[in-house]
């Protein structure tokens, strides 16, 4: 889906250069989410997800100077 949206507003070239999962374990390194919300998850969550729970991706792309319409 992040793919298509690039490629809709003009990138071309899009390449995905990395794709890592992140469990509950890693996200509790960034102080973006609160101890009391990580709790929650780990009662929400079935644990066979803890330890891949969302992914990160890094993207390249290039948005071409004069982009035909």
């Amino acid at each position: 889906m992040l793919l298509k949206k690039l490629f809709n507003v003009g990138f071309a070239d899009i390449t995905v250069a990395e794709r890592a999962a992140f469990g509950l374990d890693d996200l509790g390194r960034y102080p973006l989410f609160a101890p009391d919300f990580l709790d929650f998850l780990r009662q929400a969550v079935p644990t066979a997800r803890h330890r891949e729970l969302v992914f990160s991706i890094a993207v390249t792309a290039s948005k071409p100077a004069n982009p035909a319409r």
